[in-house]
């Protein structure tokens, strides 16, 4: 689950619902690698990833990227080059614990290269995650998860530039919620479900909206015989934090 950077027991929760997050269909500036992201751990595919870029107050550059790939050693995700997506329904027991996950994750990324001392608990962060098999989700049923309440929680907000992890939709946390920090969606996820599963990201500053990224998950069944079971440890958050 989310640490350090995503910590529990924050300030009172805040939902940014900004304008310009109003449907489910991908949104980026570039679908591509991006080098500098290991999504919290290591082994995570950062080669075929929705990016968007934004400088704000002429000095800070945001950048928010999302993506999905397997879950340890399950098989490999596809995607049509344009933020969506392909994943295999069901669930495997992974990890040093064998903790029980759908086949997939999605992965996060925020940071900010600022001239002028900003960093990221001077922007308002929002990551929408989805529940709900059917097409084209809005913000309103998704799940969230206050990502500057938990920068604020964490231990040096004011130096914090890079927030990024993997989760998995199948983790309890992500269905039961964590006041200040995560607003759980309604219903529950279904990892057998074939459908499609929505996941973005809101940064704005001041109620006014500065980046989004958006992207999908579309799963379909695969043969049980496809799934492998050998786990690649991995963490799943890593926080960059400027130097005093």
């Amino acid at each position: 689950m989310l640490k350090k950077a995503i910590a529990p027991g924050g300030p009172g929760f805040v939902l940014l619902a900004l304008s310009s997050f109003v449907s489910a269909a991908p949104l980026y500036d570039t679908f591509g690698p991006l080098d500098r992201a290991t999504f919290g751990g290591a082994g995570i595919p950062n080669n075929e990833v929705a990016i968007s870029s934004q400088f704000s107050n002429g000095a800070s550059l945001i950048t928010a990227a999302m993506s999905a790939s397997q879950r340890y050693d399950n098989p490999a995700l596809t995607n049509d080059g344009a933020g969506t997506y392909f994943a295999g329904a069901g669930t495997s027991l992974e990890g040093p614990s064998l903790l029980e996950g759908a086949l997939w994750n999605f992965n996060f990324f925020i940071d900010i290269e600022s001239t002028s001392g900003e960093t990221l608990a001077d922007y308002d962060i929002t990551l929408y995650y989805d529940f709900d098999p059917a097409f084209d989700d809005g913000p309103s049923g998704l799940g969230t998860i206050n990502i500057t309440n938990g920068i604020l929680a964490g231990p040096d907000p004011a130096t914090t530039l890079l927030v990024e992890g993997s989760e998995n939709l199948l983790f309890d946390f992500l269905a039961t919620g964590i006041p200040g920090l995560i607003n759980a969606p309604g219903g529950t996820f279904n990892p057998t479900v074939p459908g499609e599963y929505n996941c973005g990201i809101s940064v704005g500053q001041d109620g006014w909206g500065v980046e989004n990224v958006r992207m999908d998950v579309q799963v379909v069944p695969i043969p049980a015989a496809a799934r492998l079971f050998v786990p690649v440890l991995f963490g799943l958050v890593a926080v960059k934090r400027r130097k005093a």
